[in-house]
């Protein structure tokens, strides 16, 4: 009578093992194929101007999908102001040569989704207030670009507590 238990029990086990398993691989060609419902073109065109803003060729397409999401569901007229925004720096290269950004009066729209965008890749947060939404800490760039010599905040060195004894 044990070794039935036992082998039933195990069974079990498996059964629901597999079942989460499928559920799984089941789910995910699903989560892939909708991207959030972001289309690939949109997607595509915010790489291309955060490539431009950051200065960076190497960005996360994983991360620029959700950031994208984010920002539709953050931002008023994301989609919009993200096409005026890539002919303006098309049409204005020279407007990224400054220290800070300063597109002027004109182009206040602009200028504020692009902080909007350089303030998602580098803090991970879209938007701001009770519209504000949190994508994503350690794949930060700001966590990224010190990678090298801190750990990202939260995570612990050692046990429990050892963080308030000086070094």
């Amino acid at each position: 009578m044990v070794n039935f238990t036992r082998r039933r029990v195990i069974q079990i086990a498996g059964g629901f093992a597999l079942t989460g398993v499928a559920g799984r691989w089941l789910a995910v060609p699903e989560a892939f194929a909708g991207q959030n419902g972001v289309p690939a073109e949109e997607v595509d065109d915010f790489l291309a101007v955060s490539r431009k803003l950051i200065m960076r060729d190497e960005l996360d397409g994983n991360l620029a999908n959700a950031l994208v999401h984010a920002s539709k569901l953050a931002l008023d007229s994301f989609t919009e102001q993200l096409t005026r925004l890539k002919a303006l720096l098309a049409e204005q290269p020279a407007l990224l040569d400054g220290e800070q950004l300063d597109f002027g009066a004109a182009f206040a729209a602009e200028e504020a989704l692009a902080r909007n965008v350089l303030s998602g890749w580098y803090t991970g947060v879209v938007g701001s207030g009770d519209q504000a939404i949190y994508v994503t800490h350690i794949n930060a760039l700001s966590n990224q670009v010190v990678a090298d010599k801190l750990v990202p905040t939260s995570f612990s060195y050692g046990p429990c507590g050892s963080w308030h004894r000086a070094p």
